[in-house]
Order: C-alpha cells, then structure tokens, then sequence
C-alpha cells in the first residue's frame, strides 16, 4: 500500500522545533504578534539567538529576520517580519507554522482563512519579482503597508481579494493536521485537539470576536453556551457565542471570564477544545 507522503511529513515535522502564528489585520507589526514563545527559545543557545533566522517558504523564497531581545522576551527585528509580511500579502487571518531545520533556518507553511496552503507566491510578489525595478503590480492581489511617522509606528494593510465564491471544499489531511496539536500542559492528554489563538486588546476584555477561520472550521451556526475551564481545572466559566451579521464573538459571561482568570491587554490566549463545545484556555503574558 502506497504511504501518504503528506502524512509522513508532518509525523517528522513534530520531531523538530517548531511554533505558529495566526495573522490577524490588527497589530501585523506589534512586538507581541513578533515575540518567539519562550518555550521554543529556552531550546536555544544565548549564541543561536543573537543572530539571524531564515524563513524559507514552500516555493523556495526566504527572508532573514534579525532576532531581537527585550526584558521580556525574544522578539523578530520589525523590519525584516514586515518585509515577510508585505512579500506574501498577509494579514487575513492566515495560520503560519515555523519548522526548525537547523542552525536557526525555518521553514514556513502558510494557510489561509479558507484552510488551503499556499503552494505558490501572491501574485504581487511574483509580479515584483518579474519586474527590474521591483515594483508591486496594481492586480486584485495587490497590498498596501503605509507607515505612520509618529511614536510607536503602526503598520495598517488593505487588502482587496474582490468577492469570494461561497463554497464548502473537503480540507486536506495535512491541513487538519496543522490546525490540531498536541495538549502538553498541566492536566492535558496526549491526544491530538483543534486550537486557535488571539490576543487580548482593550475590546477583548469586554467581548472577544472568534476569528473568521476557527467560525468556518471549529464554531457552530447559530447561538451556543461553551463551557471554558482553566487550566488547573479548578475553576470553569458558561459563556455565550454569538453569531452575527458581523461576526462572530464570545459575549455574556466573557466579561466574567476576564475579570476572574484574570486577562490583561497584551496576554496571548489560546483554545485547546476538549469536547464540540467545551474548551480549555491558556495564558500566556508578554
């Protein structure tokens, strides 16, 4: 019987090194989005870390970004992640993985809000790519970074991907391989769970909206009471999903949730599911 080679890849990925990032149209740029976990980093030496990584993407483009450090954590240098970002035209809620390879080269598998990999660069970057002077095409594809000269710089992108066809496809093996991983914390099983992470803003201690592509993939249709616990298990909260015209959102008893956890702006949040409508929630402060 043939082997499934997509299988075996990622079987010998997950013997490697490796962490994701969910890209969301909010704070691309932001120190926290750009911050390497620190149980990745502990892995490596003061040496490794005090110079450059390589992203390398499925279609053999790569990017150096410089490795940064604050009192808090390890960051990637701002100016080489927007590079990336730009290059490959995300922002729309795509999930990346970042593979170690060796000698602080990675490589990157990017999925969109959809679920599919992509395979091949944005048309804007091959466009820049074709072009002497590297400027980007004026196509559908076509992003838009701009840079505000005050204090505290933001990045902001536009994108315009025209109007999407409805359409419900059968996701990979690979792909729903991605979107689960392993439970390794206190009070975790072994077994493979679906996952998704967002940051806390200001908003979010209030009402924290679900992203587009969890609602697709792992959300019900309509209004539903989850049940989310702590880690420890000690302590667990009802809170109401709601399913607008807008959006998606956790809302009555998230408040709650907040105030008693408790989360602060700037935390990493992450949503282990345990069972259809039950999760687990880990923080992680920056």
């Amino acid at each position: 019987m043939a082997r499934n080679s997509d299988y075996d890849m990622c079987k010998e990925e997950r013997k490697r090194e490796s962490f994701f990032k969910v890209l969301q149209r909010v704070d691309l740029s932001s120190e926290n989005l750009r911050a390497l976990p620190y149980d990745f980093v502990r892995s490596f030496s003061n040496n490794e870390l005090s110079g450059k990584m390589k992203i390398k993407a499925r279609w053999g483009s790569s990017w150096e970004v410089e490795i940064c450090k604050n009192p808090r954590f390890y960051f990637m240098d701002k100016s080489g992640w927007v590079k990336f970002v730009r290059d490959n035209a995300l922002g729309d809620n795509e999930f990346l993985t970042f593979t170690h390879k060796g000698k602080m080269r990675f490589t990157v598998n990017i999925f969109k809000q959809d679920g599919k990999e992509m395979l091949q660069p944005p048309q804007s970057m091959a466009s820049m790519a074709s072009s002497k002077q590297g400027r980007f095409s004026t196509t559908p594809l076509a992003t838009t970074i701009t840079a505000e000269s005050n204090e505290g710089v933001n990045y902001r992108r536009k994108l315009n991907f025209g109007k999407k066809k409805a359409e419900e496809s059968q996701y990979s093996k690979r792909t729903e391989k991605v979107f689960s991983a392993r439970r390794d914390s206190a009070g975790a099983s072994s077994s493979s769970v679906a996952e998704f992470t967002t940051f806390i803003k200001k908003s979010y201690l209030i009402f924290m909206r679900v992203p587009k592509s969890v609602q697709t993939i792992h959300m019900p249709k309509r209004r539903t009471i989850f049940k989310i616990h702590h880690p420890n298990m000690k302590k667990s909260w009802n809170v109401v999903y709601l399913v607008a015209d807008r959006g998606a959102s956790f809302s009555g008893g998230w408040q709650r949730l907040a105030q008693e956890y408790p989360l602060a702006v700037g935390d990493t949040c992450k949503f282990s599911f345990i069972k259809q409508h039950e999760l687990i929630l880990f923080v992680s402060k920056p």
